[in-house]
Order: C-alpha cells, then sequence, then structure tokens
C-alpha cells in the first residue's frame, strides 16, 4: 500500500509491475485511506483515480516529433549521473557535471509540461539502448560468479584471503600507463589473479629456503609462471592433446627471455615475500626490523603480493599476446570488446612494446636515481601505483648509454631549476614594473592631457557663445 504524493502515470505503471497492490495521495482524506486499506486487506485492488487530464491533439503530435530528442536527453542524464558516481572526479569536473544535470533537469521539466506527458528510462538499459542505435551486439554479462580459491589451513591463510577479497572489488587500471591484463573483461582478470594465488599458496612450501648467500627465487618464479600460463590457456582454449601440450611448453620456454628481461627482473621483495611466507621470523621495513606480525609487515606483505600477481598476471597475457592473439575462441572468451579487431590487437600491442622501451630508457633510470622502487597494489577495485624507499646506489653506478645520460638530465634539470625559476620571477617583476611605472604613467599622462585639452576646448567654445 503506498501513499505517496505526485506519483507520474510513468512511475505508477512501474510499481504496478511490482505487484503493488493499492495506491492513494498523501493528501487524501482519512477516509479515503481507510477504505483502500480494507479494499487491499480483503484481496482486491484499490488505485485512487487522481491520473491528469488526457494530452491534446497538439501536444501528442508535439510529443511524437520530440520523443527521439526527449529519449537522448534521458539518456545524457543517466550517463552524467554514472560519472557523478565517480570518486575520481576532480572538484572542476564534479561541479561542471552538476551544472550540465541542473540544466538539462531544467529542460526535461519544460519538455514534459509542453508535451504533457513523460519519458523514463530504465538505467540499467540506457546503455543497451545506446549500443543497440549503433548498430552494436549487446552481450549481457553471465550473473554466475566463478568460485573462489580455497585455501588450506595454514599461517599464511588470512594474507591469501584478504588478497582474494582486493581482487574481487575489482581490477581497474588508474596508473598511468597501460597494463596487458586491461584488455582482458573484468571476470576474466579476476580468474586469472585467482589461478595465480591458488598455484602460489599450494606451491609455497616446496620453494627451498634460500640462505643469506643466494636470495634468488627465479626459478620458483618461473615455474610459477610456466604453469599459469599453461592452465590459464587450456581453461579457455580447450583440452590439449600431447603434441599439442609439448609444443605448448616448447613455446613458454622460449618466451622466458623477454619476460625475464621485461617484467621478472624489476618485481621488488621477492626474496622478503617468500621469505615471509615460507615463515622466517622478523620483517625489514624502510630499514626498521619489526615482528612478523605487525600490522607494518602485514600492510607491506600484501603490498607485495598484489605487485607480484598483477606482474604474473601481465607476464601470462603477454604470451597470449605475442603467440596466440589471433585466435578468434580466445578473442570471444578473453578480451574486452573493444579490442576484438585485429587493428585494436595490433595498436594494444604497439602500445605495449612502447611501454617497455620508455620504462627501460626513462622510467627505470628515474626510479633507480630516487632511490625507490614502484608497486601495482590493489585498492578498492583500483590497480595503483605505490613507490616504496630503497637503496639503489651500486644499480646507479651501473648505469651506461641513454639510462645514464636519463639520469645525467635529471640532475642537470635539478640544478638549473632554481636559477631559472628565480630568472622567471627577476623578469616578470621587471615587466610588471614596465608596464605599471613606465608604460603605465605615460598612458596616464597622455590620458590626462587628452581631458584637460576636451576641457580648455569646452571653456573657448562658452567664451565664444557668451560674447556673441
Amino acid at each position: 500500500m503506498l501513499t505517496p504524493a505526485n506519483f507520474s502515470a510513468g512511475k505508477l505503471a512501474k510499481i504496478k509491475r511490482w505487484g503493488i497492490k493499492g495506491y492513494c495521495d498523501r493528501i487524501s482524506s482519512i477516509n479515503t485511506v481507510i477504505e483502500a486499506l480494507y479494499a487491499v486487506a480483503y484481496g482486491n485492488v484499490y488505485w485512487q483515480d487522481n491520473s491528469p487530464a488526457s494530452p491534446k491533439l497538439w501536444q501528442k503530435a508535439l510529443g511524437r516529433i520530440s520523443k527521439p530528442g526527449r529519449i537522448e536527453l534521458e539518456e545524457t542524464l543517466n550517463r552524467i549521473d554514472a560519472r557523478l558516481a565517480n570518486r575520481d572526479l576532480s572538484d572542476w569536473e564534479r561541479v561542471f557535471l552538476v551544472g550540465r544535470k541542473r540544466e538539462l533537469l531544467t529542460a526535461r521539466w519544460l519538455s514534459n509540461r509542453l508535451v504533457a506527458q513523460e519519458i523514463s528510462l530504465d538505467r540499467d538499459n540506457s546503455t543497451a539502448i545506446e549500443s543497440s542505435r549503433k548498430g552494436e551486439l549487446v552481450v549481457t554479462p553471465p550473473t554466475e560468479l566463478a568460485p573462489l580459491p580455497v585455501f588450506a589451513d595454514s599461517a599464511n591463510k588470512t594474507i591469501f584471503e584478504r588478497v582474494v577479497t582486493d581482487i574481487q572489488l575489482g581490477l581497474v587500471n588508474k596508473t598511468a600507463t597501460l597494463l596487458e591484463i586491461d584488455i582482458l573483461l573484468p571476470q576474466i582478470q579476476k580468474s586469472l589473479c585467482h589461478i595465480i594465488v591458488k598455484r602460489l599458496s599450494d606451491t609455497i612450501d616446496q620453494i627451498p629456503i634460500a640462505n643469506s648467500l643466494d636470495r634468488n627465487y627465479t626459478d620458483y618464479l618461473k615455474s610459477l609462471w610456466s604453469w599459469t600460463v599453461c592452465m590459464f590457456f587450456t581453461q579457455y582454449y580447450g583440452q590439449l592433446t600431447i603434441e599439442e601440450e609439448q609444443e605448448l611448453t616448447t613455446l613458454v620456454e622460449q618466451n622466458f627471455g623477454e619476460i625475464n628481461q621485461n617484467i621478472f627482473e624489476y618485481i621488488y621483495g621477492v626474496s622478503e615475500l617468500f621469505e615471509y611466507l615460507l615463515g622466517q621470523p622478523g620483517f625489514i621495513v624502510d630499514n626498521v626490523n619489526y615482528k612478523s606480525d605487525d600490522s607494518e609487515v602485514i600492510a607491506r606483505v600484501e603490498f607485495l603480493l598484489h605487485n607480484l600477481i598483477v606482474n604474473l598476471g601481465n607476464s601470462v597475457v603477454q604470451v597470449i599476446l605475442n603467440n596466440f592473439y589471433d585466435i578468434e575462441k580466445l578473442k570471444y572468451q578473453l578480451y574486452k570488446p573493444e579490442y576484438k579487431s585485429d587493428r585494436a590487437i595490433a595498436r594494444f600491442r604497439n602500445q605495449l612494446s612502447w611501454k617497455y622501451r620508455q620504462k627501460i630508457l626513462f622510467e627505470r633510470p628515474q626510479n633507480i636515481f630516487e632511490s625507490r622502487h614502484q608497486l601495482y597494489i590493489l585498492d578498492s577495485g583500483r590497480i595503483r601505483n605505490l613507490y616504496v624507499y630503497a637503496p639503489r646506489k651500486k644499480e646507479l653506478e651501473e648505469l651506461t648509454g641513454i639510462p645514464w645520460l636519463t639520469t645525467i638530465l635529471i640532475e642537470l634539470r635539478d640544478a638549473i631549476a632554481p636559477l631559472v625559476r628565480k630568472f622567471i620571477a627577476l623578469a616578470g617583476s621587471g615587466v610588471v614594473f614596465v608596464l605599471t611605472q613606465v608604460i603605465g604613467k605615460g598612458l596616464g599622462l597622455i590620458g590626462k592631457g587628452i581631458i584637460q585639452g576636451i576641457g580648455s576646448t569646452i571653456k573657448d567654445v562658452n567664451y565664444k557663445g557668451d560674447r556673441k
């Protein structure tokens, strides 16, 4: 039983479809409300007839003519509401969108009064309507969720479960660089990360504990990556024959050199992460030794685990893009709609290639010079960058070629920046002095002379007039 005021005809039709049995205005008398309650209680339907007058002939004609424009207005309002829900909007963008929404609401109110009828669109269907107008095939995403990995009881179970929760919130790339997993559908991104976390949880005890002189886990990292590639590929491509499995294993082995050079060599904190998961006591965060159960340690371990998962996911997708990008079955199952054409995939691969060149030549030398490492972390459904301090003097001394030149240019920029800023400040002060004290006063004197000349002319004219 509803008693709202000023329900439109469209809203009344919608609540009727919900199964509501009765309606009357909030301003109705108490007798009307009692009558409606008795009717609904005895299984009847009570709808107070308070509908507005039917539109006139000219209003109907105007409504038919303006219907496409009013539908577009409703869709624009829905898109603005969706953008306003984004927490990452700047203040200027939010102010602009709020003002735009206010203008559109005013236009909708005026149009509804002119045609005496309203148009209401379901927000869930607005995207489908827009896509159908463009001739695109609208695919409804599946509602079933992939099963979450189940971890065996261990000291690391809580950490793995918390990381899985972070993955479930989403993997929207909010960094300034392109990632390989950006090409995957959201549910495929999560599935790939689940495979990595589950495999890591199941096999972490198989790692031989490294001593202080040999802290290299490349072999285990390679094993984890190669197994994930084969598992991920067969999961969406289908069962392979023995010969195809051997070919895939050989292909993965051939791609390891490039993957290691582009990704594995630059994953920060792999040794510390694995040693913590293996149960070694203590953990160093920013040159401070903490206990294993301190909050600082747990937060840093989760960040390192985020970074490892994202980098492993990128390395798995890189193998797919380098060797199986043109398989149609994988395109439709893995890729987002905007990346299914050959041209879009080629452009995406070229952008990735340029990204790694830029990292090697410019970004990584800058990080080394600034004594920091870059991590990919999961933060409220988004992938973000986090920079952590670490001494890198030895790496800085080993730089050669263009990376070394990059650090020299950065140092040169830092050296001359104060002088340049000071020169700009002095030049600005000089310009202000010239404009105000020289040109400004000169223009003031000229204006004063003009005014005095006009005054003298007026006096002469008045004097001659008096003489006549």
